[in-house]
């Protein structure tokens, strides 16, 4: 059964291979991914890690950029949801796509195509673990995180050997 929520995604899981390692789509799955923001949140590197951290913020601007992903199934979220850990909570956010999305994957509205600018409501995984765990000097950056860790990651996590 798929979800009818999509799910904002801000970190490494932004990476195809990272996310499907995570939810292992079967042949099944018809997933559709589009850009998409969140206002009034900022995304900080994790200590130590190669992951980030995202926390709502009253600083005027903030705007964090991530893919929005249609299709995910039950058994997709739980996964996810086991990946993602204590430290991050799903909650239903506000999120902004930056990209048209075809009526099909727009289940919770129905299957009215979505224009770039439309607001949909998402699942996103925030940061509600202690916030010194992130290092609030250093936003988080995906090119870095794609040239300097992905593949050492990948090849020895736990979560993906």
């Amino acid at each position: 059964m798929t979800d009818p929520h999509p799910c904002f995604f801000y970190g490494s899981l932004m990476s195809t291979r990272v996310l499907n390692s995570v939810t292992r789509p079967g042949p099944e799955a018809n997933l559709y991914t589009v850009p998409a923001a969140i206002r009034g949140y900022v995304r900080y590197s994790y200590h130590n890690e190669p992951y980030p951290g995202m926390i709502a913020t009253k600083e005027e601007g903030c705007i964090v950029e991530g893919l929005l992903v249609f299709g995910h199934s039950l058994m997709d979220r739980f996964r996810l949801d086991q990946f993602e850990g204590s430290e991050y909570t799903r909650e239903i956010l506000s999120v902004k796509v930056l990209a048209p999305v075809p009526g099909d994957f727009n289940v919770m509205n129905g299957k009215k195509p979505l224009a770039a600018g439309d607001v949909i409501q998402s699942y996103v995984y925030v940061f509600t673990g202690p916030h010194a765990h992130l290092d609030q000097s250093r936003p988080w950056d995906y090119e870095a995180f794609k040239r300097d860790h992905l593949e050492l990651w990948m090849s020895t996590s736990s979560d993906f050997v």
